[in-house]
């Protein structure tokens, strides 16, 4: 009976070993890695951005005048307002580009667009007054100049080169050529009249002059941009723009009869100019979708 039962015990020991099977080997391999992320600083990017606009115009506007007499005397007189100005104004637009990353350096090529409503005016007012004969008549002549200087909107192309700071932070330089429809125009106004005994004539004219087109110059700045998730950063941006120069000018002649004498007025003249420096700095905001 005892060897029945021990035989039955191990057949049945068996039977489970058998049907269990070995035990599988633990794997001496590595699961792989997942590669890293690729940084949302390389590759093309578009975005939206705004800002203020800060002018460094240094604009003069001026008007002169000369009477000459019948005998050859001659007087003139000149007027001028100019001054460095420092208003501001919104401006807003589109950007684009590619980053290319080598190691912690990224390097890349941008272009932007943007609108701006950019006007300043300036005056300018000149007066002669003297005796026409010996009568006492006398006559005065006036020009009134108004000078306007306009940015429409302007583009720049710009190389950029920053280092990262982290993953997350990229500080940069940027420089290149800009573009912008800008310009000077003026209007103005003279008039002539001899109010006093004796009267031989009058006139009134106005005239103007406009020098508006696309100017091109050069830009520089630099700013930051940060990393809000993989595809949107946000970035600052401070630009210095140089378009060049724009000036518009307007002459004017006439004769008039005198009123007899050595002093009688003959011809009058009036010249005006208006001229302006389009530098400005732009500080602007944007928000970019990196693909």
């Amino acid at each position: 009976m005892k060897k029945f039962t021990l035989t039955f015990a191990l057949f049945a020991a068996c039977g489970v070993l058998a049907y269990a099977g070995p035990q599988p080997m633990t794997s001496k391999e590595i699961a792989p890695v997942a590669p890293p992320p690729t940084s949302c600083f390389e590759g093309f990017y578009f975005g939206i951005h705004g800002g203020a606009l800060l002018t460094e115009f240094d604009s003069k506007t001026s008007a002169f005048e000369i009477t000459t007499t019948e005998n050859g005397d001659n007087e003139d007189d000149f007027d001028t307002t100019g001054k460095r100005h420092g208003d501001s104004t919104w401006e807003g637009g589109l950007h684009a580009g590619y980053n290319f990353l080598h190691g912690g350096w990224v390097f890349g090529l941008e272009v932007d667009i943007q609108g701006s409503d950019l006007q300043r005016t300036d005056m300018a007012s000149d007066f002669i007054g003297f005796n026409t004969d010996s009568s006492g008549g006398r006559f005065r002549f006036i020009t009134d100049i108004t000078s306007k200087t306009e940015l429409d909107w302007y583009s720049t192309g710009r190389l950029r080169v920053g280092h990262t700071l982290g993953d997350r932070v990229m500080p940069f330089i940027t420089g290149g050529g800009a573009v912008g429809l800008a310009g000077v125009s003026e209007v103005t106004a003279a008039h002539g009249e001899k109010p006093f005994p004796r009267s031989t004539g009058s006139f009134t004219d106005q005239f103007s002059s406009s020098n508006r087109d696309i100017h091109g110059g050069w830009t520089a700045g630099g700013g930051i941009d940060f990393c809000l998730t993989q595809h949107w950063i946000l970035n600052f941006t401070y630009l210095f723009v140089d378009l060049g120069d724009a000036t518009a000018s307007t002459s004017f002649a006439t004769t008039l009869p005198g009123g007899g004498g050595n002093t009688s007025v003959r011809t009058f003249d009036s010249e005006t100019r208006a001229r302006a420096d389009l530098k400005f700095h732009v500080f602007q905001g944007g928000l970019t979708f990196h693909f």
